[in-house]
Parts: structure tokens; sequence; C-alpha cells
């Protein structure tokens, strides 16, 4: 694959063994039929199901289509740097995420690689989407657009809808990688830590991207070991960023509060913390 590539884009998509065929079939779709073209990274991140498989390896013969795998499972911060390694390989101008389990609307790629283009000075750009898929989603999710805005944003809450980010290349070529060494949170800690390296944010206020909530999202973000690692990344980075106030160590110890809470209960303060 790639050699011949005229794409600036490569889509990176890992795949694991709890995928739902239909919701990975759907993902794929939605990456396969963009307005932009780009190009596609799949890691198999240890077995998958295998009717899901069985459509992977239908691609392989695709040639904007690479399929990568490992026989354990990585974890998601592993398959990405993985991914990432192998993209730098080639001459791709941006690189963008996408998880297996949602919907990327047709424009997204398009919109994003022009903002990019116009705007050389914003590294990383988000989208905002619409929630799906229980009783607690929302039904359009929009974050701070401007870089200044996010940075404080960033203290409390994410700054970016993870599978919607687009990313330069450059990021990646300055050494910049997932942490694998962080408890929970790896995506939260590689924003910090961009910020903290002066890395410019920018979120557009677009719905371009379908986000899925399922009934146990919640409780994989409960328990005690992700309230503190949280807690414990949050505060570092105040600090370190040079945004200390009342204000926000009051939020960042509520969400360590957030996270002791039964399933139920993180639902409904979910829609205020989030």
């Amino acid at each position: 694959m790639m050699e011949n590539s005229h794409s600036k884009i490569v889509v990176l998509m890992s795949v694991y063994k709890n995928d739902s065929y239909d919701n990975f079939m759907s993902a794929l779709d939605s990456i396969l039929h963009q307005s932009e073209p780009s190009d596609l990274v799949i890691f198999l991140d240890g077995p998958v199901a295998p009717t899901i498989k069985n459509e992977i390896e239908k691609l392989e013969t695709e040639p904007s289509v690479k399929v990568l795998q490992s026989n354990k499972s990585y974890g998601l911060a592993k398959a990405l740097n993985v991914m990432i390694d192998y993209c730098l390989k080639y001459d791709y101008q941006y690189i963008a995420r996408m998880d297996s389990d949602d919907i990327s609307l047709p424009e997204r790629l398009f919109l994003q690689k022009t903002f990019l283009d116009n705007n050389p000075n914003v590294d990383i750009l988000g989208t905002g989407c619409e929630e799906f898929g229980t009783s607690y989603s929302l039904t359009e999710k929009r974050l701070p657009s401007e870089h200044n805005d996010l940075i404080n944003f960033s203290i409390t809450r994410c700054p970016f809808i993870h599978p919607s980010v687009m990313f330069r290349r450059k990021v990646f070529e300055d050494g910049n990688r997932y942490p694998t060494h962080t408890c929970f949170t790896e995506d939260m800690a590689f924003w910090l830590e961009l910020l903290y390296k002066n890395y410019k944010f920018h979120n557009l206020p677009d719905v371009l991207l379908k986000y899925r909530l399922e009934k146990n999202t919640m409780s994989r973000r409960a328990g005690l070991s992700k309230a503190k690692s949280e807690v414990s990344l949050r505060l570092g980075y105040m600090f370190l960023l040079n945004k200390f106030s009342f204000k926000n160590l009051i939020f960042i110890y509520s969400r360590y509060f957030f996270h002791l809470l039964p399933p139920k209960l993180m639902s409904l303060a979910y829609k205020y913390l989030r």
C-alpha cells in the first residue's frame, strides 16, 4: 500500500475483540465514503470477531488500505503509536483519528483538511459531535473553538472529542506519541502534554461525527483507580500550565467523586461535568 498514494490524509482505526460487527461496518463505511479521499490504516489489536476479520481481509487488496495486527491486545495508546510510526514512512500531511464504532459525516475530512490548509498555526483540530445510543446522549456536543479558551477548559474537561481529531504531521515528526504509562487517561494526558509544549488546538463548531455511547460507557469510567489517575494528571498540569484557581481546584476534585458514583448517578452527572 501507500507507495503510490496521492492522498494527503491517512485515517487511523484500531479494532479489538469486543467490537460489534454492525458498528464496525458503519464506521468503516463512513470513512470509505468521505468526500475527501484518504488512506486508511486498520490495526487489529489482538484477535477480533471472525466476521470483522473476514471484512478486513477483503480490504487488504485495496491500495488505499493497510492492515496491521498484533497477536495480543496492546491497548489503544500503543496501537495508535504503532500506526503513527507506520504512517510517518509516507508523505501524509494530516493524520486523522476514527473509532471503530462511530460514524464520520461525509464532509468531515474535507472540512478539517480545508481548515488546516488555511490555518497553518493550528496543529490539532477537532469537531463537534452528535451523541447517540443512550438516554443521556446529547443531541449536539460542541467544545470551545479557540486555543486560549481550550487551555483553561482542558484543566477540568477534555478539549477534544478524540475520534474527531486531525493532526498535522509535524506533531508526530517532533517525536510526540500517546503515553502508555498512564492509567485510563492516555488521551487526556496526551492533550495536556501537547498544550504544555505549545502546540495549537482548535475545534470546528460543525457536527461532523456521530459519537456512540453505550450502556457500559459509565461503568468503564467508574472506579478509584480512574479517579486517582485523572485527578493527579489534572492537578499536575494545572500548575505546569499556570492555571491554578480555586474554581479549577474544586472542579478537579468534583471529577474525583464523579468517578466514584454508581453508574446510574454518573449518567445523570455526566451532562454537567463534560
